[in-house]
């Protein structure tokens, strides 16, 4: 979340003609596209850790899993969610316009 607010502000203080880090230089069309994708997709990037992380918890209380279980399926929804989410976050706002 640190990361996308720190590419949002630096998107949002570039100026207009030579563009900014997402926009190019855009900014009637691609800049708000550019940070509803990138505010959307940090959304559910951690939507996403936070629901396998209530869901290992469950598998532990449970006693259908163990700490090293669960930390290996964080693991993994952690490297699948980093290109899956803008991707999603693309998607979903390029189908909303």
């Amino acid at each position: 979340m640190a990361a996308a607010g720190a590419l949002a502000l630096a998107e949002v203080g570039a100026s207009c003609p030579p563009g900014g880090p997402l926009a190019f230089g855009d900014c009637e069309q691609v800049r708000p596209l550019a940070l509803a994708v990138l505010g959307l997709g940090a959304a559910l990037y951690v939507a996403g850790l936070s629901g396998v992380l209530a869901w290992t918890r469950g598998l532990r209380r449970r006693g259908l899993a163990d700490a090293r279980a669960a930390r290996d399926w964080y693991l993994l929804a952690a490297a699948v969610g980093v290109p899956a989410a803008p991707l999603l976050a693309f998607t979903l706002v390029s189908a909303l316009r």
